[in-house]
């Protein structure tokens, strides 16, 4: 199977579209947050999706160009960033937000919506500038 836009486009969209849902979360006060279940399942929902998001697009773009194989949705970010996609930076940043959706999906811990609250401001930056340096890969990419 050969590389399909159509579907890295698609996840692209679903990040931007959950960041401007984390957007309106962060119009409220932390207490209004921590007070409101919804918003609390619904934000975790959203930070699950940028974060499957990312990890989808970087392993069909690591997997179509035969970068390597790694054992961890981390390591597949890091190449990435190994094969000047994103700055090292932004693969860091990445990176923290995987270990946040693994711990989401898998619970292996209480969550601690505080730190949910504090790592949406990093979503806000990372995420979009993830599906920019995406767009500009793609960009130059196109085969």
């Amino acid at each position: 199977m050969g590389f399909d836009s159509v579907v890295v486009e698609r996840r692209l969209a679903m990040i931007l579209e959950e960041v401007e849902f984390l957007k309106t979360i962060k119009q409220q006060k932390f207490n209004e947050f921590l007070s409101d279940g919804k918003s609390l399942r619904s934000t975790a929902k959203a930070i699950e999706t940028i974060a499957q998001s990312i990890i989808d697009i970087c392993s069909h773009i690591v997997a179509q160009k035969h970068w390597g194989i790694t054992d961890t949705y981390r390591g597949t970010i890091a190449l990435l960033a190994a094969n000047h996609v994103i700055s090292d930076n932004l693969s860091s940043n990445l990176q923290q937000i995987v270990a946040m959706r693994n711990v989401l999906v898998h619970q292996y811990l209480d969550v601690d919506f505080s730190i949910i609250w504090e790592s949406i401001d990093l979503l806000l930056e990372d995420a979009p500038e993830f599906v920019a340096a995406i767009q500009r890969y793609l960009k130059n990419n196109q085969d």
